[in-house]
């Protein structure tokens, strides 16, 4: 296959991965390097709609992650690069790539502009647990010049907070309040990072200045936590097996439509406002179904699949509701 036909192809999956509605999607992991080749990183995270793809297809996930040393800062790509870090230990130039991204990011904090509904970007805290987890000898200096950044950008909204506080209107109150709120949050966060690294910057006095400034119900303080961890799967979740009606020797080629037990389990999903995503590699893969609005709005479920010749065995992993 030649180079125009190969980025052919790859365009055309693209588009038939984000067609939305009744179509089931089926993406092999395999796929995901030539399509960030081709497109970019972002382009191919965002067909993985965040889910572990490491946990099924650690090399490819290794690679992904490998080509973040070069890639432009986005909330995509951070959020892959910091998920993976919280999750795999056996990939030893996690420290350098960690810093490398956030030192690139640091630049854009100058050009932050709050947005609807009038908040500026708040640093994860999953992404400070990765950079105190994987540190470098330059991590403490990394940190200490985001907290600076933040700490002057804070100055531009000192102003408009002062006049919130005595704003009688509540969305104009927020309006004026929030930046600088966020701007002593983003201080916050980073000083209680510095001060798990053991970090000389870290001062108490500092701390509590910029606790006093955040929202009112943070005003108590708090520690930084990393979010609830994703569970692959485990033996108690519940598990079912389905005989197909032949043997297949990969997940990408099951006849969804034509087994009759797998389309009695997407016919709650058969509809324009739902979704149905399989993603793979050789005989292991999750199925993602869920619906955006109709009967089944903001409700979902997540599984891991396992091919055993013609047996499909699902592990339920979570079910959720927004």
């Amino acid at each position: 296959m030649n180079t125009l036909h190969k980025i052919i192809t790859i365009g055309l999956l693209i588009v038939s991965l984000n067609l939305s509605g009744q179509d089931l999607r089926i993406l092999n992991t395999k796929d995901l390097i030539p399509i960030s080749n081709s497109f970019g990183l972002d382009s191919a995270l965002n067909l993985t709609t965040n889910i572990p793809i490491y946990y099924i297809d650690p090399d490819v996930a290794k690679q992904l992650v490998g080509l973040t040393k070069n890639a432009t800062p986005s909330s995509k790509i951070e959020y892959f690069l910091v998920d993976y870090a919280l999750h795999i230990r056996d990939n030893k130039k996690l420290p350098d790539l960690l810093y490398d991204y956030f030192n690139r990011q640091r630049p854009l904090i100058k050009d932050y502009e709050p947005d609807y509904p009038y908040s500026l970007p708040r640093i994860s805290q999953d992404a400070l647990f990765a950079l105190i987890e994987y540190p470098t000898d330059k991590t403490d200096s990394l940190l200490i010049g985001y907290y600076k950044d933040w700490n002057e950008k804070s100055k531009k909204y000192y102003s408009d907070y002062l006049k919130g506080k005595t704003e009688t209107n509540s969305r104009k109150k927020e309006k004026l309040m929030s930046p600088f709120e966020d701007c002593n949050y983003n201080c916050y966060v980073i000083l209680l990072a510095l001060d798990s690294l053991g970090s000389d910057f870290f001062n108490r006095d500092t701390l509590e200045k910029h606790q006093s400034n955040l929202k009112s119900y943070w005003q108590d303080g708090f520690g930084i936590h990393k979010s609830g961890d994703f569970t692959d799967y485990n033996r108690s979740n519940p598990i079912k097996s389905i005989e197909l009606s032949k043997a297949y020797n990969s997940i990408g080629e099951i006849e969804f439509d034509k087994e009759p037990d797998l389309k009695d389990m997407f016919k709650r999903y058969n509809k324009t406002y739902c979704w149905k995503f399989v993603i793979y590699k050789d005989k292991i893969g999750y199925l993602d179904l869920g619906c955006q609005s109709g009967p089944l709005a903001g409700f979902g479920v997540f599984y891991r699949l396992e091919l055993t010749e013609n047996i499909l065995i699902i592990h339920e992993i979570q079910t959720w509701i927004s």
